[in-house]
């Protein structure tokens, strides 16, 4: 019986090479795209509700960009009608709305978003929380 088959030491340093190839020409491709990928800033938000339960107060906590932040801004669920805009906020501070409630009624999801000095803007808080109140109609529609 003749024995034409490829030992198994080539078969195995024929597969390794070809593994290396791959990678090698996968790393080609998917490393560039990794260059462009901007690395987020390092900030955090609480966010709670004021004692009546009608308006979300917001501080910036930490981060090594917490002190970046030039300005925030505050969405509940997805509308912008009273939010809570300040300008070169403080770290640890409280910052509200001046209204006297949203009219947001129930569980609303709440965003922070925070625009940096450098011209990037990222959310730092996406959240639910229960609001107390009567509805307004820019809100429940």
């Amino acid at each position: 019986m003749e024995d034409d088959a490829v030992s198994p030491v080539i078969a195995t340093l024929l597969l390794v090479a070809v593994v290396v190839v791959l990678v090698s020409m996968i790393s080609a491709v998917i490393f560039p795209m990794a260059g462009n990928l901007d690395l987020g800033k390092s900030a955090s938000a609480v966010v709670r509700l004021n004692d009546a339960g009608t308006l979300p107060v917001v501080s910036v906590m930490g981060g090594k960009d917490a002190e970046r932040v030039t300005f925030l801004t505050v969405y509940v669920s997805g509308t912008r009608d009273a939010v809570i805009s300040a300008e070169n906020p403080l770290v640890g501070k409280p910052y509200s709305s001046k209204l006297s409630g949203l009219g947001a009624v129930g569980r609303q999801t709440v965003s922070v978003v925070a625009a940096f000095d450098d011209g990037s803007v990222q959310t730092l808080y996406t959240g639910t929380l229960v609001f107390q109140g009567t509805p307004v109609p820019s809100l429940a529609e």
